[in-house]
């Protein structure tokens, strides 16, 4: 069985979900399967620089990305601001669906699953479709009917899929794709704070963090800061911090399940991709000052079941850093409600969903 897995480069996050996958789908299942970016066939200039254009909208002017994302988080799923979204490399994603004989195409990126639902409406043959929600979330450009399978994190995301009338036979509550080497490191006995910059460095104010975490953090107890590609920001911080130690390179998957395994807590963004690793790795969060759009609601997720901190400036982050070294009931608490949420074996899950559909051929 050949499967085609469309992925997007804005953020990063997408394309480690579909790797995941695709290396799930290949090693448990000996299926086939090829990641394409369809942005970067249409055009890989402009492809390029709209995804620095998001790293520099994130970084800089969250708030406006954020208007943008509450204005249409709620729309009716036939709304044609939907269809305007998802025309963009719609020819391109029609010519692969023709190039090959694909069993299925999977999608990983809002709006694939538009272009899929567009094709499909225009009666072009199109195989057994996927969609995999990588955020704690379904916003409007995530919604489509006709799909084969929803693979969505969380039982509230699929609640809020037949809320909104999507019509699918199948949603499965899987967890977001992820190597299962975040389950395989976890230590019992932790000595560490991990602060992640983000693989673009997109996490607000890595500065103060650093600032606060020198101060709170017990002595005792190494800090290391991922710096992602963001090496302005190692370079800046390199002499001004003096416990915590600067890794300035982007991690492998087996590294950075490595380093949350050993972690006491993780001082980060809420993406959707770092977010179930660290539930995975059974490593309690804490989000500082949490982006505007799908981030903000993958932090209420954390909230909502206990499962994590939040921190809205240095004053606020002192504090829960603080409580959470002195409270080991806290400590206790996050993990018991991490443990009853994660779901480590997500990339299994999916592809075996996609594979049974595949093999029965419903």
């Amino acid at each position: 069985m050949k499967l085609l897995i469309l992925t997007s480069s804005f953020g990063g996050g997408h394309t480690s979900v579909a790797k995941a996958l695709k290396r799930s789908l290949e090693e448990n299942f000996s299926m086939i399967s090829e990641i394409v970016d369809p942005y970067d066939l249409l055009n890989p200039k402009i492809n390029r620089w709209n995804s620095k254009f998001y790293v520099y909208m994130m970084k800089y002017f969250p708030k406006v990305y954020g208007l943008f994302y509450e204005s249409t988080y709620d729309l009716d799923k036939d709304n044609p601001v939907i269809d305007l979204l998802s025309l963009p490399a719609i020819g391109v994603v029609e010519r692969l669906l023709k190039e090959e004989n694909w069993d299925g195409v999977v999608s990983v990126y809002p709006t694939y699953a538009g272009m899929i639902r567009i094709l499909k409406g225009r009666g072009i043959k199109v195989p057994k479709s996927f969609v995999v929600i990588t955020d704690f979330v379904a916003h409007a450009q995530w919604l489509h009917d006709h799909m084969d399978s929803y693979f969505v994190p969380s039982y509230e995301v699929k609640y809020d899929l037949y809320r909104k009338g999507v019509n699918c036979p199948r949603v499965e509550v899987t967890g977001i794709p992820i190597n299962p080497e975040f389950d395989k490191f976890r230590e019992d006995r932790r000595s560490s704070v991990v602060i992640s910059a983000g693989l673009f460095g997109m996490t607000p104010a890595v500065k103060e963090i650093c600032s606060v975490a020198e101060r709170v953090v017990p002595p005792g107890i190494d800090i290391f800061l991922l710096c992602g590609k963001d090496s302005k920001l190692c370079n800046a911080l390199r002499g001004n911090v003096r416990r915590i130690e600067l890794i300035d390179r982007v991690l492998s998957h087996r590294e950075m399940a490595e380093f949350l395994g050993r972690a006491i807590v993780l001082i980060s963004k809420a993406g959707g991709i770092i977010t179930s690793e660290a539930l995975a790795s059974e490593t309690p969060m804490i989000v500082y000052k949490p982006l505007p759009g799908q981030e903000y609601y993958n932090t209420l997720y954390l909230l909502k079941n206990e499962a994590g901190l939040m921190a809205k400036n240095t004053k606020e982050l002192e504090r829960v850093l603080g409580l959470f070294f002195k409270e080991r009931d806290l400590r206790d608490r996050l993990v018991q409600n991490i443990r009853r949420i994660r779901k480590p074996n997500s990339s299994y899950e999916v592809a075996k969903g996609i594979y049974d559909v595949l093999r029965r051929g419903d």
